[in-house]
């Protein structure tokens, strides 16, 4: 069985992975089944109960992103609570939540949740109608500032990005994607920040001949820069593990994963055979992951008729393991990497509706 790996790459490094060159001969047929197959069934166990899960019950209506407080609160804004809901034009109340007790509370906060990060850096949106997608063309007022101090009102440069560990706007730089090619010159570049003792990506436009490259450097806070990747994380996307000390580029399984480490290098996450397998086989299948103390958790989704494989894995040093039957949509970690909150199905997606959405939390630091 094919353990949790980190596959270490420089620049000039070459990635050969291992499930590039591995054999499926003895599962070849086995996507085919709408059950697990015996040969299936070899690559990973059944954990359902391993570790400690919590679930959230609460009529929430949810308008923002979900983000972790503390190891044991979670953020959000709703538009719908017990006893309340708002009209049109309120705005909505950000509330904390209790993920072990499922106690909840008004903070005091209002509008959009956008981000808080680990350090309580926060960014909250307002206007517009919360109730609905938002519009490109809503002027909105945006607020920053510290979880429990005053917000301070701040405009939103053009072309910028929220990085989620910074809570603030970066600008992206020159529009070197957007601008028609003939006009694209060589040294025009746009930058990704990270925390500030990190110091930030550069993504530089140079031509070789009269092809354009992308090269991407970290520069470190002391100046000196190092030649990194030839892809430069999206920033939606990229997130900080507090707990690891690293970057997290969380890709789809099929555009391998990265970790950047904060000494300069990027490390491919390890894919497990029947993973691969299903990736390579099914059309259908996809798996996007985060990780944690434990290890990889993915969360596998599967196309109609064989969606009981889908489900909640575990990659760890000890083999693969499904601890929930559930898909989910977003997993996110705690700081301290020991829990993970998503918002799963359990039954047929493909299903009639109203569907059972659950507010799962698993501790991944507490097994059974």
């Amino acid at each position: 069985m094919k353990r949790w790996a980190l596959i270490t790459i420089t620049a000039s490094t070459i990635l050969c992975t291992a499930e590039a060159q591995e054999s499926f001969g003895d599962l070849e047929g086995s996507v085919a089944s709408k059950e697990f197959t015996q040969a299936e069934r070899r690559y990973f166990t059944e954990a359902l109960d391993r570790y400690q899960k919590y679930e959230l019950h609460g009529d929430f209506k949810i308008r923002s992103n979900i983000a972790w407080l503390d190891n044991d609160h979670i953020v959000f804004s709703a538009r719908k609570l017990p006893g309340w809901e708002a009209t049109a034009n309120e705005h909505s109340r950000i509330m904390s939540m209790n993920v072990v007790t499922g106690e909840y509370k008004d903070t005091g906060y209002r509008g959009r949740l956008m981000c808080l990060n680990h350090l309580g850096d926060m960014m909250v949106r307002q206007g517009g109608s919360e109730a609905f997608p938002d519009s490109s063309k809503t002027q909105y007022e945006w607020w920053i500032g510290t979880w429990g101090g005053e917000l301070t009102s701040v405009p939103r440069p053009d072309n910028s990005s929220i990085p989620s560990y910074l809570c603030r706007f970066a600008p992206y730089g020159d529009q070197i994607y957007t601008t028609p090619k003939e006009k694209i010159r060589e040294g025009m570049h746009r930058t990704l920040p990270l925390l500030p003792e990190h110091g930030y990506f550069r993504e530089t436009v140079e031509y070789i001949g009269e092809k354009a490259t992308y090269p991407v450097h970290h520069i470190k806070r002391d100046g000196s820069m190092r030649l990194v990747t030839n892809k430069v994380p999206i920033h939606s996307n990229f997130i900080f593990y507090p707990w690891m000390n690293t970057y997290y580029d969380r890709l789809p399984l099929r555009y391998k994963p990265r970790i950047f480490h904060i000494s300069g290098e990027f490390s491919y996450v390890g894919i497990p055979k029947l993973l691969a397998y299903w990736s390579k086989s099914s059309p259908s299948m996809d798996a996007i992951g985060v990780l944690t103390k434990a290890g990889m958790l993915w969360t596998v989704h599967h196309g109609y008729g064989d969606w009981k494989k889908q489900g909640l894995y575990l990659d760890t040093t000890g083999g693969l393991m499904r601890v929930d039957i559930g898909v989910g949509a977003d997993s996110i970690v705690s700081p301290d990497g020991c829990k993970v909150m998503d918002v799963i199905l359990r039954e047929d997606p493909f299903g009639k509706f109203p569907r059972a959405y659950v507010w799962l939390i698993v501790d991944f630091c507490k097994g059974k």
